[in-house]
């Protein structure tokens, strides 16, 4: 709820909120006028700093005198609501509209990582103008990111070079619209965490390229059931044996390149098609195929986020 909403319960009369050129910053577009201080009339004016506030009803002096004070105490309050943006906001119901415009263009990236090494974190960013924020698994960082991937290798590699291992950096999407900082900081972390539900030690995970594991870890499983009945069986034996899920895992990781995943799992390419003709057998699946991997990682990935 905004100043204006606030002010509209407690008076009983329609307020907007100009700045001094008068254009409309928030509440209802009742009419502006320039004063120097205050005009009470049908309607009151009240300046107050670089504002003018509207209202339409007539005020007595001291109520006008204590909109003011209230005025100041409200704003210092949505002030030190974004002092320490991410920390106060993760640990706050702060309302979205009040959050609307803030941080635009900047993204959350969270880095997900054993506590001693949040000092070298820290020592990466240190002079650039990012905010960091510390939680029990790991660090935001909130800054204007031009190419999300680059700069998480290169904290990777800065972190493996110190002996860090099980990383992982997941980050939301940039500020702008009603998607505010707050969205981009869950999206963040919760990038991390269906990435390591899924199985994965390390490595960087934006949230555009989870959305579908989101949809899988919130979904009702009775209704993923239903679809999974009568194949059940099948894909459980394919995901309980490592052999065949490490070879299907290569296989999507080298886009479906038959030659670069043998090359990359040190087998003979006879050896890769034979295990994939066996995951057909068991599944009906033919990994080769686009469509048919979507739907065979799919079906694996529910079995990771939901068969714990």
């Amino acid at each position: 709820m905004s100043f204006c909403d606030d002010l509209y319960l407690a008076l009983g009369y329609e307020i907007g909120l100009y700045d001094i050129n008068g254009n409309l910053k928030e509440g209802k577009d009742i009419g502006f006028k320039d004063v120097d201080d205050i005009e009470i009339g049908d309607f009151t004016f009240i300046r107050i700093g670089d504002n003018i506030l509207s209202i339409k009803g007539k005020l007595s002096q001291d109520a006008c005198n204590l909109v003011k004070l209230y005025f100041s105490f409200y704003k210092n309050k949505e002030a030190a609501d974004v002092l320490q943006p991410l920390e106060y906001i993760l640990k706050n119901d702060v309302p979205k509209e009040k959050l609307m415009g803030k941080f635009l263009n900047k993204t959350t990236m969270y880095i997900m990582c054993p506590i001693k090494y949040f000092n070298i974190v820290e020592s990466i960013y240190d002079g650039y103008e990012a905010e960091l924020v510390k939680d029990d698994e790991g660090i935001y960082i909130v800054k204007e990111i031009e190419n999300f991937e680059e700069e998480a290798e290169s904290i990777l590699e800065e972190l493996k070079q110190e002996g860090a291992n099980n990383v992982i950096i997941g980050s939301g999407r940039q500020v702008k619209g009603d998607y505010t900082i707050k969205n981009s900081a869950i999206h963040a972390k919760t990038s991390c965490l269906l990435a390591k539900n899924l199985g994965y030690n390390e490595g960087i995970f934006h949230i555009d390229k989870m959305i579908l594991y989101g949809i899988i870890s919130e979904g009702d499983m009775s209704k993923i059931d239903f679809y999974l009945n009568g194949g059940y069986e099948n894909f459980y034996d394919v995901y309980r044996d490592k052999e065949l899920i490490n070879t299907a895992e290569e296989l999507f990781r080298c886009h479906l390149n038959i030659s670069e995943a043998s090359r990359r799992l040190y087998l003979h390419r006879n050896t890769l098609l034979y295990r994939i003709e066996k995951i057909k057998a068991i599944t009906g699946l033919d990994i080769k195929k686009f469509e048919e991997a979507v739907v065979f990682r799919t079906v694996i990935s529910i079995f990771k986020l939901k068969r714990k």
